[in-house]
Parts: C-alpha cells; structure tokens; sequence
C-alpha cells in the first residue's frame, strides 16, 4: 500500500477526538469525513458503540450485583454528550426515594446516590464536527437517540429488565427525541 493510499482508509474505532491530535505517519488526524448521508451515519455510529456493548454489559452486570435498598424507589440513567455534543459521552446512574441524602463515604446504593458509569466510549472514533453543527444534517439528535437505544439494548442484554427499582435512561439537555426509554418496572 502506498504511503497516500492509507490516508483514503475508513480509520477504526480507536481514536479519541479529545485528546492531542494523532497525526500518524500521514500527519492527518483520523477522523470521519462529512459526507455520509443521516442513514450511513447511524449505521457507522452504531457500529462504534456496538464495539464497546461487552465492556458496558460487563459494567452493568457488576452494577446489578449491587445490593440496592428498599428505600430506592427509583433510578435514572442520564447520558451526557459534552458541551454541544461534541464531547466523550458519559453516563451517571441517579437513584431517588425516601430520605434522599449526599453522603461520599458510604460506598453502598442509597436514595440520592449518583455513580458514574463506565460505558466503554473513551476511544470513541471522531466524526467531522460538521456532523453535529449542520442543523439541515441533524447528526447531533440522530447520534442521542442512538446512543439511547444502544444504552437500552445492553441495560436488557445484562439482565437489567429484573433490576429491583423502575429505572429508564435518557440524554441530558433533551438531546434527541427528549423522551426517555424504561429499562425497567419492578418495585
């Protein structure tokens, strides 16, 4: 392969938009050019977070095996998308109920804890920010809702659908449809 044939490659999945620049051998940054239509940019998201499903299963399984208290009488997942959406996605598990309380000592699940989540998307490839910014492309809802039922889908892959409390995920700041998905009913 010659040296200006690699720079037409689709890069993997393992570059990271917010730390320094990697400028290779070719001295460009991988990054996603703007160009694909709304339905090859769900699928190519898709497949990025679909490349971190096994870490976050394996997290939410560790989650499940927490004891959570009578006292919890429900939780919400939110999934942040940084500033603009432009940044790493995050997500944080916030548990509410009787006696809601601030406490970083206790290491336990109690109304008012929040805990982060490790959803696996520290490597997240970088799309062209034209993706996001373009208000006629729409990349930014397009990408929250995927990230959304992605979330949803390993929530119920990890045995989530019996987690003890009601809970449901959704994007912060409404990104998306706004609407949230249920993960589950029980209590």
């Amino acid at each position: 392969m010659a040296l200006n044939d690699a720079d037409k490659e689709w890069p993997d999945c393992s570059r990271r938009p917010w730390a320094a620049a990697d400028t290779g051998v070719s001295g460009h940054t991988s990054v996603v050019p703007f160009g694909l239509s709304q339905q090859q940019f769900v699928a190519r998201y898709r497949r990025c977070l679909d490349r971190a499903s096994a870490h976050l299963i394996a997290e939410l399984r560790t989650l499940f095996d927490r004891p959570v208290p009578s006292t919890v009488k429900t939780a919400e997942v939110e999934i942040f998308l940084g500033e603009d959406g432009l940044g790493r996605p995050s997500a944080w598990i916030y548990y509410s109920g009787e006696n809601n309380r601030v406490d970083r000592s206790d290491l336990s699940i109690f109304p008012g804890r929040s805990l982060e989540l490790s959803i696996g998307l520290e490597s997240i490839e970088e799309f062209d920010d034209r993706y996001f910014t373009n208000k006629d492309f729409g990349g930014l809802p397009l990408a929250a809702n995927t990230l959304k039922a992605w979330f949803a889908e390993c929530w119920w892959k990890a045995g989530g659908w019996s987690y003890p409390v009601p809970t449901k995920v959704s994007i912060h700041d409404g990104f998306g449809d706004g609407r949230s998905i249920q993960l589950s009913t029980d209590r």
